[in-house]
């Protein structure tokens, strides 16, 4: 039966309403099938005339009244036929109390939340299924991302991704191959099969009209043709062999053995479609919200749980209380016809020691004996009450303690249903865009990696096309100049891309710089190569100047003997 199925008893808050509340149903348990409760609801079928009942159960008297009514109701009044109907209307009455205190109490019991175990269930089965599948979801990308990751900071994770495509090539090649020996080995196959099946009607082409041997000319062909069997049998276990061998063949040895692990999450990351990694993470979304609606749904089912038992502990509590109540009334009354009743026995006791008459001594005698079995039967009945209140003394502390239990779990999983999963909702959400955003940034690293590269390349055939305008070829001297302007262009993207460093791009302007103190002093070199002749006729010898004081002129040579000048 559900929280919301069961009937919740009346909150108590008089003597009155707690038999007022057991009285109602006093009728339908004396129906039940149980004998027992037959026979108790007939026992008290009319309690309501009991005079310890009229005086408890009157909410227009004070708990004093009451106190002093029952008081006066437990002292001997000297009628012997009095004292045992008021105690035996006593005693009735307290029986009366002790089987509504059991029947609330099983009322309760039957309140008693059935659902607790298959909450329990639930909460182990849907939350722990939830984490599992998050987990499942979410290893296998972290995997990826710590994988790459550590070949980044190893610096090989170039070196690692052409050795992945090395190996998918060989792959590839191989598995070519094999499709290429498995077409040959069916044509092979159905090549036999046809000499078997020629063999096979040749055996049937017979001498004397079908009734002697195999011709002869038969039996030649079917020797060629078993030795043609023969012979492509063994061209085709040499294909079976090589398949094999293929099947068999493996990747050359990895020359980053220590990095296996990270290279087999690679291979598991080029390997699948960029449109099922996608659907990777969103199923990895879909479990995290999956996760959090669950631990919801979970916690607050048992949160409901928890404020159902609080509605079973107050009626519980009143209860005891008013229960307490009724008995420490009558605990004291005893107490008080106790005193009352043995004050009565001086004032005999007096009475017989000062009577001069044999027949008033008797009388008195036998009040005494009368008051002092009173005395004796209202101590009887004084043990059981005041048994009675220390038992529900103790249960009062067993409910004031089960309260502050349940009401401590009530705080632990309202907090739990509130800052619990919206906390975990909002870590969630951060690991999340952590893993994203770990993906993105190894992206981007990824990148940067390959530009870097790409720049290390354009950067040596930079320098050789430097060479070759070394050589004073101006075409390529346009060639390069367009080439280090490409490479300032490659500069500028590398950094708003990858986010260069400023250290970097001033090495870089120094490179330039350099080059183009190359290029000019190049272009110098070119010139002076162009003016040689010029200097040769212009009879200067071609030696060459002095570029760092702008005088060139050397020593007179001897005079030339075909008056060409000074050689």
């Amino acid at each position: 039966m559900s929280d919301a199925a069961k009937p919740k008893p009346a909150k108590i808050k008089s003597a009155q309403d707690f038999i007022a509340a057991q009285s109602r149903r006093t009728e339908a348990v004396a129906e039940s099938a149980q004998p027992a409760a037959q026979t108790d609801a007939a026992r008290f079928a009319d309690i309501k005339s009991n005079p310890f009942y009229k005086v408890m159960l009157d909410d227009a008297r004070s708990p004093e009244e009451k106190l002093k009514a029952v008081t006066e109701a437990l002292t001997f009044a000297d009628d012997r036929e009095q004292a045992r109907e008021t105690l035996a209307a006593f005693n009735s009455f307290k029986e009366f109390l002790q089987f509504e205190r059991k029947r609330m109490a099983q009322e309760i019991i039957a309140l008693t939340d059935t659902e607790a175990f298959a909450e329990l269930k639930s909460v182990f089965e849907d939350i722990n299924t939830a984490l599992l599948t998050f987990e499942d979801q979410i290893g296998p990308l972290t995997d990826i991302v710590d994988a790459v990751y550590t070949l980044r900071m190893n610096g090989v994770t170039f070196d690692v991704f052409a050795e992945l495509l090395r190996e998918r090539e060989e792959q590839q090649k191989r598995e070519a191959e094999k499709a290429e020996l498995k077409g040959k080995l069916g044509e092979l196959e159905k090549l036999i099969h046809g000499l078997r099946l020629e063999s096979k009607r040749l055996e049937e082409d017979k001498s004397f009209f079908g009734l002697g041997g195999t011709k002869k000319s038969a039996r030649e062909m079917i020797a060629v043709n078993e030795g043609k069997i023969e012979e492509q049998t063994g061209a085709m276990q040499s294909l079976v062999d090589r398949i094999r061998a293929l099947d068999e063949a493996s990747s050359s040895a990895s020359e980053f053995a220590e990095f296996a692990e990270e290279k087999e999450k690679l291979r598991e990351l080029l390997d699948i479609s960029s449109e099922d990694h996608q659907a990777r993470q969103v199923a990895l979304v879909e479990s995290a919200q999956a996760f959090i609606d669950t631990t919801e749904t979970r916690v607050s089912s048992v949160l409901s749980h928890f404020n159902g038992m609080n509605g079973q502990i107050d009626n519980l509590d009143e209860a005891n209380f008013t229960m307490r109540g009724m008995y420490a009334i009558l605990n004291d009354a005893i107490k008080g016809a106790e005193g009352a009743n043995e004050t009565r026995r001086e004032e005999i006791k007096a009475a017989i020691e000062k009577s001069d008459s044999d027949l008033e001594r008797l009388n008195q005698e036998r009040l005494e004996r009368d008051l002092n079995g009173h005395i004796s039967s209202l101590g009887r009945s004084s043990v059981d009450t005041t048994s009675v209140l220390a038992e529900l003394t103790a249960s009062g502390h067993r409910i004031h303690s089960m309260r502050e239990a349940n009401e401590q779990q009530v705080a632990k999983t309202r907090a739990l249903h509130t800052s619990g999963v919206a906390g975990v909702a909002d870590q969630l959400s951060t690991v999340l865009q952590a893993v994203s955003a770990a993906a993105l940034g190894e992206s981007s690293e990824a990148a940067k990696i390959s530009l870097e590269r790409m720049n290390r390349t354009t950067s040596d055939l930079s320098q050789r096309e430097v060479i070759r305008v070394a050589l004073g070829t101006k075409e390529l001297n346009e060639d390069l100049s367009k080439a280090l302007s490409d490479l300032s262009e490659y500069g500028e993207t590398i950094r708003a891309a990858t986010s260069i460093t400023r250290e970097g791009l001033t090495e870089t302007r120094e490179l330039l710089d350099q080059i183009e103190r190359q290029t000019a002093d190049t272009q110098a070199a070119v010139k002076e190569s162009l003016d040689v002749a010029a200097d040769v006729a212009g009879g200067k010898g071609g030696v060459t100047r002095d570029r760092g004081t702008g005088e060139g002129d050397a020593a007179e040579a001897p005079e030339s003997p075909f008056g060409l000048g000074k050689s």
